[in-house]
Formats: C-alpha cells, sequence, structure tokens
C-alpha cells in the first residue's frame, strides 16, 4: 500500500472511530441534570456579553450540584457544546479562597505559574477588568451580591500527551465571586474567540518536572499527522470553586475543546479527561505545598526575572538550552532529525523570543523554590522564607 493510500486509509479509521463514539451510546456513564445544563448553557452566553446583569438563577442549580457531587466526576458526561465533547473533573485542595485567587487571579503573577503542566504562556489583555480590580479577593468578605468580572487573556498550552501539539488562541473570561448556602463559592468562565494558530510540533520531556522542548514547526508530534495543519478550533470551560471551609476549597471544572485539521475534531472525552487531570494534579500540588513562596514575594520575583537585562538573560537561556539539549538525548521522541537541529549545540535557546525566554526561567524560578530539579541555577533562599502555610 502505497504511503498516500495509507494514510488515507488512517485518516478514515480515525474519522470511524470519531464517529462511533459519537453515535454510541456511553453507557455506565451520567448525563446531568437539566438544570445543570442550563446554567452552564447561560454562564457561557454571559461570559461573551460584557457588563451583562449577574443572576443567582443563572448559577444556582449548578452550584447545588457541585455541593452535592458524590464519587468520581469523570464519569459524568456533559452535552456537547460548540460541536465539542466535554468532560468533568473535581478534586479538593487544602487551601482557602481567598488565598487561592490571590495566586491565580493575581495580575502580578502569570497564570502558567500556577499551571505550568499544561499551560507555556499567558496573559490579560488591556482593558481586562482584573486589570483595574486588581486585588479580586478582596470582594469575598463583602459579597451581599455577585460581582462579575468580564476580560480577555491570551495562552499557549503546553504540549498535550495524545497530539504532541501546542496553540496560541484568545478567550474571553468571565469571573463570578458569589455566596451561596453561606459558601464563597468562585465561577470562572472562559470561552475560544476564534480559531487558534497553526499548530505546532512539541515534546514532553519530563511531565514530572515540567520540562517540555518547543520546537517552531508547524505540525504534530505524533501520529501520522505530523505534516498536518492543525487547529485548536474551539474551547470552553466552566470551573466551580466553593470555599468547604478557612483551608478548605472543592474545585469542579467542565471543559469542552474541537481540535484537529481540515475542521475534523479528533478530541474525545478522554482526552479532554486526561489533560485536565494532568491540570488539576499540578495545580493542587503548586497551591498545597509549604514551599510555595507567598504571593506577594513571588510576584515581586515575577517583577525581578522579567526585567532582566538581555545579557543576563542570555545567560539563563543558554545554559537552559543546554540542559534541554542534555534531556533530548535520553528522549526517544526527540530523535528526529528536525529537532536534533534545533536543539544541537545549543541552539535551542535562538528560537526563543524574550517571552518565551522569561517564561521558562519563571518555571525553573518556580521549580527551584518547590524542590524540583530546575534546569537552571538561582541563588539560595533562606528556608524560612520559602514556608508558606494555607490559609
Amino acid at each position: 500500500m502505497s504511503f498516500r493510500a495509507f494514510t488515507r486509509s488512517r485518516i478514515g479509521q480515525v474519522f470511524a472511530g470519531a464517529l462511533l463514539s459519537l453515535l454510541l451510546p456511553v453507557l455506565a456513564q451520567a448525563a446531568m441534570p437539566q438544570g445543570v445544563e442550563k446554567d452552564l448553557g447561560a454562564l457561557l452566553d454571559i461570559s461573551q456579553k460584557r457588563g451583562s446583569a449577574i443572576n443567582p438563577q443563572d448559577y444556582n442549580d449548578l452550584l447545588e450540584y457541585v455541593m452535592q457531587m458524590k464519587g468520581d466526576a469523570r464519569d459524568v458526561v456533559p452535552a456537547r457544546r460548540y460541536d465539542s465533547n466535554g468532560s468533568v473533573l473535581r478534586v479538593s485542595m487544602k487551601t482557602g479562597l481567598s488565598r487561592l485567587m490571590n495566586y491565580c487571579y493575581n495580575p502580578s503573577i502569570p497564570t502558567y505559574l500556577l499551571f505550568p503542566s499544561v499551560l507555556r504562556l499567558g496573559g490579560w489583555y488591556a482593558g481586562s477588568d482584573i486589570l483595574k480590580d486588581s486585588k479580586p479577593w478582596t470582594h469575598l468578605g463583602k459579597l451581599d451580591a455577585p460581582v462579575g468580572l468580564w476580560g480577555q487573556e491570551y495562552e499557549v498550552n503546553a504540549p498535550d500527551s495524545f497530539g504532541g501539539g501546542y496553540y496560541r488562541y484568545d478567550l474571553n473570561r468571565l469571573l463570578i465571586l458569589a455566596k451561596h448556602n453561606g459558601k464563597n463559592v468562585l465561577i470562572s468562565v472562559s470561552k475560544q474567540k476564534d480559531k487558534s494558530s497553526v499548530g505546532k510540533k512539541a515534546v514532553i520531556l519530563d511531565e514530572g518536572e515540567w520540562s517540555y522542548f518547543y520546537s517552531g514547526i508547524n505540525g504534530l508530534n505524533k501520529g501520522l499527522i505530523g505534516w498536518a495543519d492543525t487547529y485548536m478550533y474551539d474551547s470552553a470551560s466552566v470551573q466551580v470553586f466553593v470555599e468547604d471551609g478557612p483551608n478548605q476549597t472543592t474545585f469542579t471544572l467542565f471543559k469542552w475543546l474541537r481540535a484537529g485539521w481540515s475542521g475534523l475534531n479528533v478530541v474525545q472525552k478522554d482526552h479532554i479527561n486526561d489533560g485536565s487531570t494532568r491540570y488539576a494534579n499540578a495545580f493542587k500540588k503548586i497551591v498545597e505545598s509549604d514551599r510555595l513562596p507567598s504571593p506577594d514575594e513571588l510576584a515581586a520575583r515575577v517583577r525581578e526575572l522579567s526585567s532582566m537585562s538581555d545579557v543576563d538573560l542570555d545567560r539563563k537561556i543558554a545554559a537552559y538550552a543546554v540542559a534541554i539539549e542534555n534531556m533530548a538525548k535520553s528522549s526517544p521522541d526527540m530523535k528526529k532529525s528536525e529537532f536534533q537541529k534545533v536543539v544541537a549545540d545549543g541552539k535551542y535557546a535562538k528560537i526563543l523570543n524574550r517571552e518565551e525566554r522569561v517564561g521558562a526561567i519563571l518555571v525553573e524560578y518556580l521549580k527551584s523554590r518547590l524542590g524540583k530539579r530546575p534546569l537552571v541555577d538561582f541563588p539560595a533562599t533562606p528556608v524560612a522564607a520559602t514556608r508558606n502555610k494555607a490559609s
């Protein structure tokens, strides 16, 4: 069989498998109540209408549902939205909601530092409410009525485990702070604006250490679609954080994703579950770590490292590039000649722009503080300064 015929056959198999998964009933998995589905739709709709009224009836059923949820949320099957499959994930974290927001929704701390297993870069666009209301967690003590904050942000994802690609895309974001049954609640809603940039090839070098290689080469790294122009066509999420106590928050994520090539969506529920689990596991470890710097200290180090001179940044990123080259020697996925050309003799540093360089160094700094193995050396920090108990 010719390569072209084999490729057509393989694409047909992928398409048939995707179609079959949509047609077959999902046994032993639970659909969500209609009221919950309605609330999810209402929240996603409101996220696109900046300044809309925030009404509790738009999320009450959803909050009742997540507060009463039992078992593994990954068994739940949300309705398809935006021609996308969806998944649900639920996890508890030993931290209060105010502290959690002080990290995750602090404009002085890049979001990818809290989610390094799924994000490479990210940031808020000018005009976003969170840049004006820069301490949204302060609303938690005075929630007589829900508070809504709208904004736009960009993200570049870390490589996924099934395609090995990364994309840049824009999101509309809505944050709602409210009280429900006496508990503080944060609802974070995102909806992708347009099709992403074309996918580029990446490699997971060490998932546990958040070490990834970004090639700058179009295509995917896995399977027979390395030659194809792939895109994230659409994505959406609703995240619900419920503060169960001073040092306990339950996080429930509803996520939809459509990605592939030539208009074909190849993302299945299991793929989203895998990405959501990676996201939640790393996030939980970070916010629960007693080594995590305080928000003020972390923000200060972000400012310091982000403003490094080009000479100092070049020095650190050169060491980082050599470390990536050394890791590549033991990675089967890095054996490809196109990747070897990028990393050989420290040349990896040359394909990284300043934002990418700073992002890489910031993640390595965080790793150094959390007791992981950073690829770049940082000055030692006094042990007393590293302790940051959950509050």
